[in-house]
Order: C-alpha cells, then sequence, then structure tokens
C-alpha cells in the first residue's frame, strides 16, 4: 500500500467562557449532524446540505462529504472546492508555432478547461477527528485551519442552531509541553527552521503601559544601612525577640548591630501577554510546518518543535494519488490523541 507522510496538527476547542452545558465539539458536531429536515432525515444523510458557501471566495465552497459517527470520535472529511473555475491542460500533441519573427519552435498547446458538467474542482481537503474538546486534521493544497472554523461556525449556528449565534469560539493551537517547560510566559522568542520553512524569529510582544499581566516580579524599594537603634526591630522582625535580646546581650566592648536591609516586592501579577503568545502559536501552526523552537528565559534552545503536532504516515488509494485512504487516516488520528494523552500532553 502505497503512503505518504503528512503533519497532524491539533487544537483545542475553546468556546471562550460560554455556557454550552457541557457540550464538547465532538457533542456538538453529533448533535449538529444529528439535526433533521421536514422529512424528518439526518443531516448526516443530506449531502447537499453540508454545502458551505464560503464569502466573498470567488464561487468556494466547502463541503463536509464523507463523515461518521465513530461512537468515541466524530471523523470526516471535507473538500474545497471551486465552481466557475477553470484548470490548464497541456495537451500531448506537437505542433510548430512562428514565436518570433526568427523563431520556429515545436511546442505542446496549453489550453483551460472548466471542469465536466455535474463536478467541480477539488482545491483542497482537510481530514479531520473531533474527541471530546480536541480536534486533530490533516490539510492537503488550499485547505486552511480558518476554513475549518468557519466551516464548523457555519454548521453549529447556520446550518442547525447547535449554539447561539452570540457564542464565539475558537480552535487554539497549543505549546508542546515536552518543548516548553514552566511557563508560557518564560518564553524569549520563536524561531522558525526547516529545509522549506522560511527562516524567521518572533519575539512575543513587550509589555503595553496599563496592561495586566501574570509574571514572577522582584523589585528593590530601598537598600538601607541601619545601626543599632533602628537595627534592633528589625533582628528581632528576623530571629525572634528572645534570640535578638540574647544577641544584644553577647556585644562585648565596641560591638554594635548593624543591618543592611534590602527591601523587595516579590509577587505575581496578571499577564494577557499569554494569551499575544498563544495568538503567536496559531499563526506560526498555520504559516509553517517547519520546526518552531523555543527560546527560553535561561537562553536554551528546544530541541524539538514547539508546537504540539506531529508527522504521520497514511496510506493512499494509489501510488500518485492526491487524496488519502479514509479509514486509515480515522485509525491514525485516534493512534495520535491516544499517544498524546499517554505522554501527558493532553487531557482525555
Amino acid at each position: 500500500m502505497p503512503t505518504a507522510y503528512h503533519m497532524v496538527h491539533y487544537r483545542r476547542f475553546d468556546a471562550g467562557g460560554a455556557n454550552l452545558n457541557g457540550d464538547t465539539i465532538e457533542t456538538l458536531c453529533r448533535s449538529a449532524l444529528d439535526v433533521t429536515d421536514k422529512t424528518s432525515v439526518k443531516l448526516w444523510e443530506r449531502a447537499q446540505d453540508r454545502l458551505f458557501d464560503i464569502a466573498e471566495s470567488d464561487g468556494r465552497q466547502i463541503l463536509l462529504n464523507k463523515v461518521a459517527d465513530l461512537s468515541s470520535a466524530v471523523f470526516g472529511e471535507m473538500c474545497l472546492v471551486q465552481s466557475r473555475d477553470l484548470q490548464a491542460l497541456l495537451e500531448l500533441t506537437p505542433s510548430k508555432v512562428q514565436l518570433s519573427n526568427i523563431t520556429m519552435a515545436e511546442i505542446f498547446n496549453l489550453d483551460e478547461r472548466s471542469a465536466p458538467k455535474g463536478s467541480q474542482f477539488v482545491r483542497g481537503m482537510a481530514y479531520w477527528l473531533a474527541i471530546g474538546n480536541h480536534i486533530f486534521f490533516v490539510k492537503t493544497h488550499s485547505m486552511t485551519s480558518d476554513y475549518l472554523h468557519s466551516y464548523l461556525d457555519w454548521l453549529f449556528k447556520t446550518c442547525t442552531s447547535t449554539v447561539d449565534k452570540s457564542v464565539g469560539f475558537t480552535l487554539q493551537a497549543e505549546f508542546d509541553p515536552s518543548q516548553v517547560a514552566g511557563d508560557v510566559g518564560d518564553i524569549r522568542s520563536l524561531r522558525v527552521r526547516g529545509k522549506a520553512a522560511p527562516q524567521l524569529s518572533v519575539t512575543p510582544p513587550k509589555e503595553v503601559p496599563g496592561e495586566s499581566r501574570v509574571v514572577k516580579t522582584s523589585r528593590t524599594v530601598a537598600d538601607k544601612f541601619v545601626q543599632f537603634g533602628q537595627a534592633v526591630p528589625v533582628v528581632e522582625a528576623l530571629f525572634g525577640k528572645s534570640k535578638a535580646d540574647s544577641l544584644v546581650n553577647s556585644l562585648g566592648d565596641g560591638e554594635y548591630l548593624a543591618v543592611d536591609a534590602s527591601v523587595k516586592v516579590r509577587g505575581r501579577r496578571t499577564e494577557e501577554s499569554r494569551a499575544k503568545l498563544r495568538e503567536i502559536a496559531n499563526d506560526l501552526a498555520d504559516m509553517t510546518e517547519g520546526e518552531v523552537q523555543v527560546e527560553g528565559k535561561d537562553g536554551k534552545v528546544s530541541d524539538g518543535d514547539a508546537i504540539l503536532r506531529t508527522r504521520m504516515p497514511f496510506h493512499l488509494p494509489h501510488e500518485g494519488s492526491n487524496l488519502l485512504e479514509f479509514d486509515n487516516v480515522s485509525d491514525q488520528l485516534q493512534e495520535v490523541y491516544a499517544r498524546f494523552v499517554k505522554d501527558g500532553k493532553i487531557k482525555a
């Protein structure tokens, strides 16, 4: 069986604090597809009604084509299709043409054709698995995670009324906890590495005045050298009155107490820059499949990809195919889910 490696992307469903009565993205998908029309036919059985027109996209549509309830998850394939589109074709019949005053050349004719009647060109594919509040997907060609989000938003709010239209949700990329040790706020920079990836470095945004953050703080309020009279209360505070009295009584001639004090304020304050870092994670996860490395506060750069995702082999229907074998993709995405849970990268 021919195979091809593809990146398995991960997103966490986040409803932004909205009360969904315990629903997850898995149960929302199942509920939406269970909705019946006037003839009591469920959406699972109405392919035409699963066709979503992308606004201002020159005829692009997304079709949720094959979709299956796996009992423990919902799995489907999405097709990005284009109506009123032309495909360039090279006709391998040679002909001689005069290309200039001095050039006679033999060429193949380059032409454009529309899709046969009753069909549309597929410009991208996404195979996705919703399990709990986790979603795993493989995308090809022009398909993007934004299209996946747009389709689910339409499915939940417009195609059906599974979710109230006032509810906003995100599909959040996550950092790999095995690569990002400690707090996300400790990240100094993100670097993209890979032969086919754009080489770039992203530095998290600096604090904006007035913006709330949650970071460890340590600032010196005052440094002061104090002698005897002022020093005794400080020593009492540090060691207790009895030990302080004992220390004072033990002083010899010419000896006195002195305290070199450095007073600091320590604590934690709220940090919205974490949200900015997660936005950067989303942007990088969508922009490149190159390895994203993290530089921590200690200056150490991670060895592996900082974005939570992984490459997996998938079966092809035949050699050179642009499609993936549906059942095999389902098995492989469930395998990635099980692996992430076992490794403690996500919670079941």
